[in-house]
């Protein structure tokens, strides 16, 4: 039993010693050994530039797009183009059949030469009853003025004005209630028949709103055209009573000269209708939709198809609620669509929805921004998929260090620890402009190759 105790004192001796060796060797400096100095992390201060941005994406949309129709009703002959071919201003887009509209200019041409030909035959001076006719002819023509001024002025102050604002209203909150469907479609929380209804329920507001406004417009229209023609019934009332009063012509004689006048009004409007049985485009542009086809039936003022432009158009995208502060009107964006990868097109941000919208279940800031495509021949079709880099803010050529060497001291105050050349260091205070989260720009305090602390 002795022998086992001093066996243990002996080794457990053994091992006392050996690790204090290794604790004294590890943890105190042996002679003609120095310690080693733990790396200084640095930084030098360069010059370059720096670009806060955001990152979007969404599609391009037309800048203009109206429905297009005749002026004039007929039956649809030919229609000369295809949906998303390309037309310039003044393109015959489609024709009617001018049949009866050529027939119509035949016959206003025969009642010009008729009332020629009766103005020819009257020749003789007027009578007491004919002058008393001509009078009474200029008191109707007084009246009618009267009545039709009338009348103008009822159709200002009608009921038309409150139809199309209450169109209006309730075609915006179907553009709303559309847009929110298509957003639900788009994610898969809607079937394709509740997204047609709403879309159709869309259309068919906008049918609306469009019928009340060409109805306010139509008899605003009529209303001033039938002061223009009464102020012209009482100029020829006027003037015939004139020279009846004056020289020795009959009321026959102008009766034969208003007939003439209204004949010519009548060929010109034939002609005009005539002309108008071919659709012109407005502008140039893109035909997107085709919604007639050959041969059927068209009413006047009835859309045959939907141009758009986009000669300036329009990227309609989204940003993370979290980038809101990057997204403002006048700020630049660089687009890239994903059928032309290779290219980057810049533009402006000119409108942005002060509302939040949900994509994919995540709000996200709503803009539009317009593409400067300037002189450049480009295809681009509406719909193409785009990814937005907008450009929150940049400064060039300023001085730059990583935002690990800054210390703020004060909301809005910092400083640095400069390292001068013989190894000492400084803290000095500095002003600081804008940063990305990696780089900043410091606007005073520090020098270009000056080498700072990240520590």
């Amino acid at each position: 039993m002795k022998k086992r105790r001093l066996w243990i004192m002996i080794l457990m001796s053994l091992l006392l010693g050996g690790g204090g060796y290794v604790m004294y060797t590890r943890y105190f400096p042996q002679a003609g050994e120095e310690q080693a100095e733990p790396t200084l992390q640095t930084a030098m201060v360069t010059q370059g530039d720096l670009v806060v941005t955001a990152d979007g994406s969404g599609e391009l949309v037309p800048a203009v797009e109206l429905e297009v129709g005749f002026r004039v009703g007929g039956t649809l002959s030919e229609m000369r183009v295809r949906a998303g071919d390309r037309v310039r201003r003044g393109d015959v887009l489609a024709r009617l059949d001018t049949t009866d509209l050529e027939r119509a200019l035949a016959e206003a041409e025969v009642q010009v030469q008729l009332a020629q030909l009766e103005l020819a035959d009257v020749q003789a001076g007027p009578s007491e009853a004919e002058l008393a006719d001509a009078r009474a002819a200029v008191r109707n023509a007084q009246a009618e003025l009267k009545l039709a001024q009338d009348a103008y002025e009822k159709t200002l102050n009608s009921s038309l004005d409150a139809a199309v604002k209450n169109q209006k209203t309730l075609y915006d909150w179907y553009v709303g209630y559309y847009y929110g469907k298509k957003l639900e479609y788009e994610a898969g929380r809607l079937s394709q028949s509740d997204h047609d209804h709403a879309m159709n329920a869309l259309l068919s507001a906008q049918g609306r709103w469009q019928e009340a406004v060409n109805k306010a417009l139509i008899e605003e229209v009529q209303a001033k055209n039938r002061i223009e023609q009464a102020r012209y019934a009482l100029y020829q009332a006027q003037e015939k009573l004139r020279l009846l009063e004056s020289e020795p012509l009959t009321d026959t004689l102008m009766r034969a000269t208003l007939a003439v006048d209204q004949a010519l009004l009548a060929r010109e409007q034939a002609a005009a209708n005539l002309k108008a049985a071919q659709l012109h485009a407005p502008f140039d542009g893109v035909v997107m939709e085709i919604v007639a086809t050959v041969g059927e039936q068209i009413g006047a003022n009835t859309p045959v198809l939907t141009l758009a432009t986009l000669q300036e158009p329009l990227v309609h995208f989204w940003v993370e609620e979290a980038d809101l502060a990057a997204v403002a009107v006048g700020n630049p964006v660089n687009v890239v669509f994903e059928a032309l990868p290779d290219r980057t097109f810049t533009g402006t941000i000119v409108r942005v929805s002060p509302m939040l919208t949900t994509v994919g279940n995540t709000p996200a800031v709503e803009a539009w921004a317009r593409l400067d495509l300037g002189a450049e021949e480009v295809s681009l079709l509406a719909g193409m998929t785009a990814s937005v880099e907008v450009i929150a803010a940049q400064a060039q050529g300023v001085l730059l260090v990583p935002v690990e060497a800054l210390r703020e001291t004060a909301p809005g105050q910092h400083t640095v620890t400069v390292i001068r050349p013989d190894g000492t260091q400084e803290t000095r205070a500095v002003r600081v402009g804008l940063t990305d989260g990696i780089n900043a720009a410091v606007l005073e305090g520090l020098a270009l190759g000056e080498v700072v602390s990240l520590e």
